[in-house]
């Protein structure tokens, strides 16, 4: 959503009378339908303490035992009443740990088997063995919050002496709050337990998972959380989308293990990994003298961190240390950090920054509104800089002993475009780089227009509105964190927002070209009705 700004309109507030008031309650009261069901599809794993298969019966009169380890994925239509096992990957093993020459799928014929949903809670499943001796396999799903208990028997028929009979009994466990990990059906994240599991899988490394609820973390002190990616050598490289949720009360405290954040290492060079849409608030990390530490990322090798932001925050380490991100390597994209950024070492290479501590790669269209102290090579935005820098500014607080600077402590080659920083917030006496301005000329729309950036309501720049500013009162600010129904100047849902959306209440006409009736148009239907009013109101009440 692009918010209108006093940069390039203006808008004065009407009063508003009682018939319109009446109207527009009438029209919030009314209720929306319900989306039906859809197919949900999970991933479980057997618990193998706690999951057997019996195997009995032929000439010899067997009794075995064998435990099961693995998962398999399910598929259940609520809307059409049937299920079914998409995949199964498990083995059988006796109790000295000798594999069994089939596997579980080889003997029940799961994915051969037809589900029906018998309520919300009990799947029975039902066919044939491909064995060629046509036993009965029948097998029933009791589903519980987050688990299941899966039984079933396999029958011979009755002419058949010399064949087995096959009882199992299993506890199984849903992966993480359901979802299969590939692209199109990530695994969903609802719980501190959920993203403190991630850790303990690297197997699930290179999966896709998408956080549906804002998680707290605070039960986790010291080194019990589990970092998410350890180094080059098992880095995260799969995708991580935040969902617009945040993640609070992370904390972290270690005497110097290197990549150190909710995420250790991310990314490969042929491999990249993605971290996006995901805020951090209320969190501390300090890691001692180790190096690469963020509260995101200690390091991105590869890949992205794009629409994330930090808040809040305390972040501490021995070099390559930065609010966000330790090291970059990789595509940092309209992420900001605010909070306190330290390091305790005293190298000149690396250094600490209120966004990154070093970068290699590109940072584009960031800011930083932190506070930054070092001994060697400290900046509001970032401590050195060997890659690229573009649109982005820090309005940091900085003090150091060597190499410091408002915007970057030291320039190691690579490039720094279209970028400031604010002298009036800057702190102790900084070196002049040409890019230092005042506070007023940083919250003036014409210094960033002038030097490219890409605002709302402009085209010169580009029309991907990214920025935008209320001159005078704030600096430039992501549109993204632009809360939608926040149409207007000063930031922040007021009536003034509210009297904004009713003078364009019933327009019909909203389409890209005007951008969607100047906002309104929230749900981008075409028309501005009862469902953008209701969205509205949701934020507004939230805000408070």
């Amino acid at each position: 959503m692009a918010k209108t700004s006093e940069v390039l309109i203006l808008f004065q507030p009407r009063l508003l009378s009682a018939k319109s008031i009446t109207r527009l309650l009438i029209l919030f009261a009314v209720c929306v339908l319900s989306k039906p069901a859809e197919a949900e599809k999970s991933v479980y794993a057997f618990e193998p303490n706690q999951s057997t298969v019996i195997k009995t019966g032929g000439f010899a009169g067997v009794n075995e035992i064998y435990y099961i380890t693995g998962r398999f994925q399910l598929n259940v239509n609520s809307d059409t009443g049937v299920a079914s096992f998409e995949t199964v990957d498990a083995a059988l093993a006796d109790v000295t740990g000798s594999a069994y020459h089939h596997s579980l799928n080889e003997i029940f014929n799961m994915t051969g088997l037809a589900g029906t949903v018998v309520d919300v809670t009990i799947v029975k499943f039902q066919g044939q063995t491909t064995d060629g001796t046509q036993s009965d396999v029948r097998m029933r799903l009791t589903l519980r919050d987050g688990s299941a208990r899966l039984t079933g028997k396999i029958t011979p028929p009755s002419n058949s002496a010399d064949l087995f009979f096959y009882e199992l009994d299993a506890l199984v466990t849903r992966r993480y709050g359901g979802g299969t990990g590939e692209p199109n059906n990530p695994f969903l994240i609802y719980t501190a337990e959920h993203m403190n599991t991630i850790g303990t899988e690297p197997n699930d490394w290179d999966m896709h998972f998408k956080l549906m609820a804002n998680i707290d973390l605070s039960e986790y002190k010291g080194t019990d959380f589990n970092i998410i990616g350890i180094g080059f050598a098992n880095p995260f490289t799969g995708l991580f989308d935040g969902n617009g949720h945040t993640i609070s009360s992370f904390s972290y405290t270690s005497a110097g293990k290197p990549y150190i954040g909710v995420f250790g290492c991310v990314g490969l060079p042929l491999n990249k990994g993605e971290i996006r849409d995901l805020g951090l608030l209320d969190s501390a990390v300090d890691a001692g003298a180790g190096e690469c530490v963020g509260l995101l990322a200690g390091s991105l090798h590869d890949g992205t961190i794009a629409n994330c932001y930090c808040e809040n925050f305390s972040v501490s380490g021995g070099n390559k240390v930065g609010g966000l991100l330790g090291d970059n390597g990789g595509q940092v994209i309209a992420c900001y950090a605010a909070g306190d950024v330290s390091c305790v070492g005293g190298m000149w290479y690396g250094g600490v920054g209120g966004l990154v501590g070093f970068n290699s790669n590109t940072i584009t269209d960031c800011y930083a509104a932190s506070k930054v102290t070092g001994n060697s090579t400290v900046g509001g935005l970032l401590g050195m800089n060997s890659g690229h820098v573009v649109n982005c500014y820090s309005r940091s607080t900085v003090s150091g002993t060597e190499n410091i600077g408002g915007l970057v402590g030291m320039e190691w080659g690579g490039t720094i475009r279209g970028s400031f920083w604010d002298i009036s917030t800057g702190g102790q006496a900084l070196r002049d780089d040409g890019r230092g301005r005042t506070t007023a000329e940083m919250q003036t729309a014409s210094t960033f227009l002038k030097a490219g950036w890409d605002f709302v309501r402009e085209s010169a720049n580009g029309t991907k509105e990214i920025w935008s500013i209320c001159e005078g009162t704030n600096y430039p600010r992501l549109v993204w964190q632009i809360v939608p129904g926040d149409f207007v100047c000063p930031d922040g849902i007021t009536t003034d927002d509210f009297l904004f959306f009713l003078e364009h209440w019933l327009d019909n006409n909203c389409n890209s070209s005007n951008d969607y009736c100047q906002g309104t148009d929230l749900d981008r239907s075409g028309v501005v009705d009862g469902n953008d009013l209701e969205i509205f109101l949701e934020n507004w009440s939230a805000q408070r």
